[in-house]
């Protein structure tokens, strides 16, 4: 840890901000005139550690530390020290390098005396900052860190005792004197407060409870005798209690037992008249049921009849279908046959074709040969010699040269082609019977791969239709999901276009798994038994049938919390408490009531059907506190009627309470729910289905994967080989093709090179004969060639007269064949597209009536299984009828027998109760009055606890003995003093109370005598120790600063060889001296300063401060002070004000101080480096 920078602002001398940036981690150095400020700033650091002895920075008030006691604008003094912490020895504890790389301190004086101090750039307290300031070893209070000029004059004149002294501050063993006398202190207190309680149980106490003994020993007598009784009575009070609880608890069992028997009886019983209705509407609708087959079995019967004829029908016109499709079929097969004679007339018309093309060829080179020789003799008439070319001898040599030049080149390059093919053919030959043994490696590891292949398929087989399934599953599962999507869409969009939804909407990825726990809303669980109730139900319910009906609260719950996105109400079945209903007594007078107006009456929930029995507890909750009438006069008489005072509803929605309200009118504009929920269920009913199929399709698919899932291993072996057949059949397939394909295009290459070469070979010896020619013509007669081209003309023009003759003879005729030829194949294929039209048309046709007849025979198959159906429903409706009448039957004796269990129960329940109220009072009184009871009751009837109960005989002589000692204690308490028994206490507790206290107070004393010795014998030897290394290190040091010198630390011990006193010897030249006066000025300076640095060595610092310590030294010994700082302070960081070269060129970073204008100026000069 070392200082990065010293900021001053506004203190003393520094009017503005000033700062020592960029300091050397090793030697500074502050230079400057007499008054410029160079000692504000260790005044400054002084500062900034928390000095609060103003003297110490050399002020009287604390208005001089702001520049100029605040007289020119500047009213507060900041002083700012950031240390780099970057080595984890030096770190402060608590503040890790890694955490605070960078650590300020600062502290700031205004005008008035507040003042601040700051820890990284946060208002700290100053007993915070002088903490961390002393453990990095920077205790202002005792500043060993900084060394004044002054300090350095004082040690010169200091006895062996005082330089003694100053080492063991340094070392830190004044700690130890301290704490010996601060103990010595506590002893002395000690003994003091020991005789003070000896003097006082001798004199007081002591006398005081020999006159008690007798009256106490009398009284210890007589609580020995009530301890006895009073353990006794314990004793007595436990057994009555606990014969007291037995009977409680068999009590409480008898009357739980009966308790019991009563609910489950009456829980019985009171859904016996449910079961009844139950089972009677059960009765009711069977019988209905059975009765309706009949008029069914007619209908299926005729539709059986009008299916069978359709049928037919559907029979005899798919046969009708495929004997038309047989016979295009038929024509279609004479028309290919034409086709393929128009095809050999087409062959034969293409041989023509190409006889004429070759004739009208033949007649174009006459003609143009014809050309040529009439320009050839024009050029011999003018002259010029010509051959049969139509150009000069001259051009035509020229031509044939240029042709000869281009033919001799394209033969030399299919020559070398065919040289470099032939090469590549070779090569790759060779390279192929290289490669004959990779090939012969790689059929074997095809043939191992297929054995391999093979052995794992025999067990592979039965796997494979699960993976076949797997994959149809999946596919089907995608299409369904795309088909749910769709449905649900489009459902969603018609129930925003003006239906209406009863789901729940809530975030289903929040609430994942809770749909299986909502049973839906309350309209869609129930339905009213016959459509004239509707109004009725709806208007009675109210709101209620729009409430959620979910299993319990805790579903509820997370709903609300997470993703609701409408309020909804919620019925929880486990917090649902059933209803109480209409009783007995209101329902008779509601019947002799209806019965008396002659009207309709019923009570709401038996209006209602419900899809599952286990919501008929919602139902009673709805629908159990109203009654549904006929007419609103019926309705006011029981709302109204005090004997009845019902909530009444009439069939047309007219609502009558007890309280007085009625409400009534039109309901056109009412909702109907259960009309919105069968409608809602209806559209809604694909989207069920799909959901379903999706369902299944999944639990399929889960089974199919966790069997495979299971067959993983023979799978993936199976997969192995598969792959291992596959990589060696295509590595086999790239030898071979790499060795084939190769040679064969080479081969087809070469072939077409050595073509091309021969054509180029023969197209340049024609040439070169026609260049002989060529020049042997030159060589000839002019009149002579004159007169051979006329022949030749006369003999072209005459050919080319015949061919033309011959091309006119057969145009016309080639023209007509052409025609016909061209219109046959025309019509033909007009036919076969009409016949191929007609054949998809009836193909169709055939299609359609198949799918027809199929759904015909479909329809009929399921008209067929439903009269199957119908039969088996008929049998089973008998059956049920018969166990429905033997349910009644069993009910009706069952009510019989609970109601007599009931009536013998709560006779009894009575009598245990007030048996059970008696022993419970009892039971609390005794606790009431003995509250230990509760504490041991676990303790009863332990064999070896005091209160075993269960040993008759001891319990009986325990309750004998009691009896006795009684009747003894009762006698002896008229004779006791109870006033001098309690004095006795008191004053015995006094005595005893003293006694522990001296006895604490002698041991605190032998532990702090034991201490002292132990930091006694820690500080000597602490400091012999330090003693000499600082001694070794004050001679190197002196030794290197003054060479040819020598200086020691002599040690003076008293009697009991401890330190007491260090003389400073010096020797020149092996010669000690006798006395320090004897050294000069300079040397007995330096002298001193070595010391100091000595003692500076053994206990370091973080930074080190010195003062003009060089003033009184010589340039030579000034410069052998830097060298040394340089030398054995490497590692440690130097902040010194000094004005001579000596010292600072030594310095690694310079700073000048200036005084200009009133204030001073930092500059920073330039390094050590740089200086030298």
């Amino acid at each position: 840890m070392r200082v990065k920078s010293i900021v001053i602002d506004g203190f003393k001398s520094y009017a503005h901000r000033k700062a020592l940036e960029d300091l050397s981690p090793h030697f500074n150095a502050i230079t400057g005139l007499n008054g410029s400020g160079k000692s504000n700033i260790f005044d400054a650091v002084c500062f900034v550690m928390g000095i609060t002895n103003l003297k110490r920075v050399r002020a009287e008030d604390p208005r001089e530390l702001i520049f100029r006691a605040g007289t020119t604008g500047v009213h507060a003094a900041r002083v700012t020290i950031e240390f780099i912490n970057d080595d984890p020895r030096t770190a402060p504890p608590g503040y890790s390098c890694e955490e605070y790389p960078i650590i300020t301190v600062g502290r700031q004086i205004k005008l008035g005396g507040k003042q601040q101090f700051f820890l990284n750039n946060t208002v700290s307290m100053q007993s915070k900052v002088k903490r961390f300031f002393e453990s990095i070893s920077l205790n202002v209070d005792n500043p060993h860190f900084m060394v004044l000029q002054g300090t350095v004059h004082k040690l010169i004149g200091m006895r062996s005792q005082d330089i003694l002294s100053l080492i063991e501050e340094a070392v830190g063993t004044k700690a130890f004197d301290h704490r010996r006398r601060t103990a010595e202190n506590l002893i002395r207190s000690k003994e003091k407060k020991m005789e003070e309680i000896d003097n006082n149980i001798e004199t007081q106490i002591g006398p005081m409870l020999l006159a008690m003994k007798a009256d106490q020993d009398e009284y210890e007598r007589f609580v020995q005798m009530s301890e006895g009784i009073e353990e006794k009575r314990r004793f007595r009070v436990a057994f009555e209690y606990d014969e007291q609880l037995k009977q409680l608890e068999q009590r409480r069992e008898r009357r739980a037992a009966l308790e019991r028997d009563i609910a489950s009886s009456k829980e019985q019983l009171q859904f016996l008249p449910a079961s009844e209705d139950t089972a009677t509407r059960r009765l009711m609708e069977l019988q209905q049921a059975l009765a309706a087959p009949a008029e069914a079995f007619i209908s299926l019967h005729e539709e059986e009849a009008s299916l069978k004829k359709q049928l037919a029908r559907d029979e005899a016109q798919v046969e009708g279908a495929e004997k038309a499709l047989h016979l295009l079929k038929d024509n279609f097969r004479k028309l290919e046959k034409e086709k393929e004679k128009q095809q050999g007339r087409m062959e034969k018309f293409a041989s023509k074709k190409q006889q004429r093309d070759v004739l009208v060829e033949r007649l174009c080179i006459e003609k143009e040969n014809v050309a040529k020789l009439k320009r050839s003799l024009q050029l011999q008439i003018s002259g010029v010699r010509a051959g049969m070319s139509g150009m000069s001898l001259e051009e035509e040599r020229a031509d044939i040269e240029r042709q000869m030049i281009h033919y001799g080149a394209a033969a030399r390059r299919c020559d070398e082609r065919v040289k470099e093919l032939e090469r590549q053919l070779q090569h790759f030959v060779q390279k192929t019977a290289a490669r004959s043994e990779t090939i012969a490696k790689l059929e074997t590891e095809l043939a191992r791969a297929h054995v391999r292949l093979d052995a794992e398929a025999g067990s592979y087989a039965a796997v494979a239709p699960l993976e076949s399934r797997r994959r149809a599953l999946q596919e089907e599962l995608v299409q369904l999901k795309a088909e749910h999507w769709k449905a649900n869409d489009a459902l969603q969009r018609e129930m925003g276009n003006g239906g209406r939804g009863f789901d729940v909407d809530y975030d289903r990825r929040a609430c994942p798994d809770l749909d299986q726990h909502i049973y839906g809303r309350v309209a869609e669980l129930i339905g009213p038994r016959e459509e004239k109730y509707a109004m009725a139900l709806m208007v009675g319910a109210q709101t209620q049938l729009l409430r959620v009906v979910v299993t319990n609260d805790l579903v509820a719950e997370k709903i609300i919390r997470h993703g609701l996105r409408q309020r909804t109400a919620f019925l929880p079945l486990n917090t649902l408490q059933r209803s109480k209903g209409v009783d007995g007594s209101r329902m008779e007078e509601a019947k002799r009531i209806a019965a008396r107006m002659g009207g309709f009456l019923a009570i709401a929930k038996d209006l209602i059907e419900v899809k599952d029995e286990s919501y008929r507890i919602v139902v009673e909750h709805v629908y159990g506190q109203f009654f549904v009438c006929s007419s609103l006069a019926l309705a006011q008489e029981l709302a109204y009627n005090p004997a009845v005072r019902c909530k009444a509803v009439t069939l047309n929605g007219d609502l009558v309470e007890p309280n007085g309200l009625m409400t009534g009118g039109s309901t056109q504009h009412l909702r109907d729910i259960f009309a919105e929920v069968r409608v809602y269920h209806q559209r809604k009913a694909p989207v069920k289905e799909l959901q379903m199929k999706i369902a299944r399709v999944e639990a399929e698919l889960e089974d199919v994967q966790e069997q495979l899932r299971q067959q993983a291993p023979l799978i993936r072996r199976y997969k192995e080989a598969e792959e291992a057949v596959g990589l060696a059949e295509h590595k086999l397939q790239l030898e071979r093709g790499d060795n084939n394909g190769p040679v064969e295009e080479l081969g087809a290459a070469l072939d077409e090179e050595r073509r091309k070469h021969e054509v180029e070979v023969a197209a340049l010896r024609e040439l070169k004969e026609r260049k002989a020619a060529l020049e042997q013509h030159t060589r000839e007669d002019p009149d002579k060639a004159r007169k051979e081209l006329h022949e030749q003309l006369t003999a072209a023009q005459e050919r080319c007269s015949a061919l033309a003759r011959e091309e006119e003879a057969g145009s016309a005729e080639f023209d007509r064949m052409e025609a016909d030829i061209t219109q046959l194949a025309a019509d033909l294929e007009r036919k076969m597209a009409d016949v191929q039209e007609e054949m998809s048309h009836r193909t169709a046709a055939r299609d359609e009536a198949k799918v027809q007849l199929c759904e015909t025979g479909g329809k009929l198959q399921n008209v067929v299984e439903h009269l199957r159906q119908l039969e088996e429903q008929r049998t089973r409706l008998e059956k049920e009828v018969e166990e429905v009448q033997e349910e009644l039957q069993q009910l009706m004796v069952k009510k019989s027998s609970l109601e007599a269990v009931i009536k013998n129960a709560e006779v009894d329940l009575r009598d245990a109760a007030k048996a059970t109220e008696e022993l419970q009072k009892s039971v609390h009184e005794a606790e009431r009055r003995h509250a230990w009871l509760v504490e041991e009751r676990h303790t009863f009837g332990r064999s070896e606890g005091p209160y075993y109960f269960d040993d008759k005989a001891r319990t009986t002589a325990t309750l004998q003995e009691l009896r006795e000692a009684e009747s003894q204690a009762a006698v002896m308490s008229k004779r006791l003093n109870r006033k001098a028994t309690i004095l006795y206490e008191e004053r015995k507790r006094e005595y005893n109370e003293l006694v522990l206290q001296r006895s604490a107070l002698g041991e605190d004393r032998d532990a702090i005598q034991q201490c002292i010795l132990g930091i006694e014998g820690k500080k000597w030897h602490a400091l012999d120790r330090m003693v000499k290394v600082v001694s070794s290190v004050f001679s190197k040091l002196f030794s290197n600063c003054l060479p040819g010198a020598a200086a020691v630390l002599r040690e003076e011990r008293d009697d009991r060889q401890h330190l007491c006193g260090l003389q400073v010897k010096v020797m020149f030249n092996g010669k000690e001296k006798e006395s320090l006066s004897e050294l000069s000025g300079g040397q007995r300076s330096l002298l001193a300063l070595c010391l100091i640095l000595a003692i500076l060595r053994v206990r370091q610092a973080p930074v080190y401060i010195l003062d003009e310590v060089d003033a009184a030294l010589d340039p030579s010994h000034t410069q052998n002070i830097g060298c040394m700082l340089q030398t054995h302070f490497p590692s440690s960081q130097f902040l010194l004000v000094s004005l001579k070269d000596g010292m600072f060129n030594n310095a690694d970073v310079l700073y000048q101080v200036s005084n200009t204008q009133g204030y001073s100026e930092i500059t920073r000069l330039e390094s050590g480096a740089g200086h030298a």
